[in-house]
């Protein structure tokens, strides 16, 4: 499936909020399995520049949740924002089983 370019970060960050939108509506695995090959599909039908949109939107995307998470715990300036996000990357990172 090939689509314009996102060419801003609104239009990159809404396809990953499509994507994600997808991924995290069915939890089993069976469902998870048909959003991958989904998902690849849309991935292997664009562009190497649409992809680099969609990875970007995906940044975009993550930065906004960080940030969201960081000004819950009490940050209030983008400083203390960033410092947040940053923190709670460092402690997830720690927690994920490698």
């Amino acid at each position: 499936m090939t689509e314009p370019a996102a060419t801003t970060a609104s239009q990159a960050t809404r396809a990953a909020i499509e994507l994600l939108t997808m991924w995290i509506s069915e939890g089993d695995d069976e469902a998870r399995e048909e959003q991958s090959q989904y998902i690849g599909r849309r991935v292997s039908g664009l562009s190497e520049t649409d992809r680099l949109h969609l990875i970007r939107g995906q940044l975009y995307l993550n930065e906004l949740l960080l940030l969201s998470i960081a000004e819950a715990n009490g940050a209030n300036d983008i400083e203390t924002l960033q410092a947040g996000a940053l923190q709670w990357l460092r402690e997830f990172a720690l927690e994920i089983a490698e």
